[in-house]
């Protein structure tokens, strides 16, 4: 991968870890917002709603774990190289995907074995 590539594909991650860290933070407020009181309607819909935000929290912090971690692997010289062969990763898929781990052979491999 050229210097530019790498130099976009870091801008990328960085920009999207500040979305994500904007965004937990907002539905962290969200949810202290949320009034669990009223009725039983209101207490159920108040749980529901926590509970979806919740799952986008998790969401979000599952998506920010891997861009930390490529992030890392650019510090370390190893951003786009597959963690199962160590071949380099397509660059149309690193663009797609910059938080891309895997190769596309070994990504399907790995899909196949979980199924």
């Amino acid at each position: 991968m050229d210097n530019t590539t790498l130099e976009e594909l870091k801008e990328r991650l960085l920009s999207l870890k500040q979305e994500i860290i904007t965004r937990i933070k907002d539905n962290t407020e969200k949810i202290n917002h949320i009034q669990i009181k009223g009725d039983e309607g209101d207490f159920s819909n108040a749980v529901y709603s926590r509970s979806i935000i919740y799952d986008l929290i998790e969401k979000d912090r599952r998506h920010l774990k891997e861009i930390e971690e490529s992030l890392y692997d650019i510090e370390r010289g190893l951003y786009g190289k597959c963690h199962k062969c160590g071949k380099d990763i397509e660059i149309e898929r690193m663009k797609a995907k910059p938080t891309a781990k895997y190769c596309i052979k070994c990504r399907s491999v790995i899909e196949a074995n979980k199924g």
